[in-house]
């Protein structure tokens, strides 16, 4: 549930930009600000939640304040490409974002376990390639296909299932090795 949260302001986009993509822009801009302020009070702000929140509110502004701009037909590719720099920035200074998603769902004394790092290293690393070969092919998309909407859903669906799906198999094989090698180490 902690990835539908984060990812709010993009699932409002994805699903509010087709009737019109100010409204898309605005919900999504709207939806990131308060997920901004919650982390904020919660002292938990992590860098999906301020790239997402610095995106969307830069991205309503020029919908609101040019709606007419050729931009909304990049929007696909530039989404994808702030979260795929996003990803890889968070692996830069290797601070994973799945980092305060999967500390939600571990008690606290493994969040700084070597092995739990590593789990998310690799998370993020999945999400960061599958942004960026999104970003690519949106841009593609938008380039040759002159913005075909069927295509660019099809690799928005793609960007999120894929590494969604992986991520709760790999997580959860991560938690069973966890737990073999924490019986292992009672015994």
């Amino acid at each position: 549930m902690n990835y539908v949260r984060g990812f709010a302001p993009w699932l409002c986009y994805a699903a509010l930009s087709p009737l019109d993509w100010r409204l898309g822009m605005c919900a999504a801009a709207l939806a990131a600000v308060l997920l901004l302020s919650a982390q904020l009070r919660s002292r938990s702000l992590d860098l999906l939640g301020a790239a997402t929140c610095a995106f969307f509110v830069a991205m309503a502004a020029v919908a609101l304040a040019a709606p007419k701009s050729g931009l909304h037909t990049w929007t696909c590719a530039l989404s994808n490409g702030v979260l795929a720099v996003t990803a890889l920035t968070s692996l830069t200074v290797r601070r994973p974002f799945t980092l305060s998603i999967a500390r939600s769902q571990v008690p606290r004394e493994f969040w700084n376990a070597p092995r739990f790092i590593h789990v998310n290293m690799v998370l993020t690393g999945v999400w960061a390639a599958a942004f960026t070969a999104a970003a690519a092919a949106c841009a593609l998309i938008v380039e040759y296909g002159h913005a075909a909407a069927l295509p660019l859903v099809v690799v928005q669906v793609l960007a999120f299932v894929v590494p969604f799906v992986f991520s709760g198999r790999y997580a959860d094989r991560a938690k069973a090795k966890a737990a073999v090698h924490t019986a292992g180490e009672a015994a």
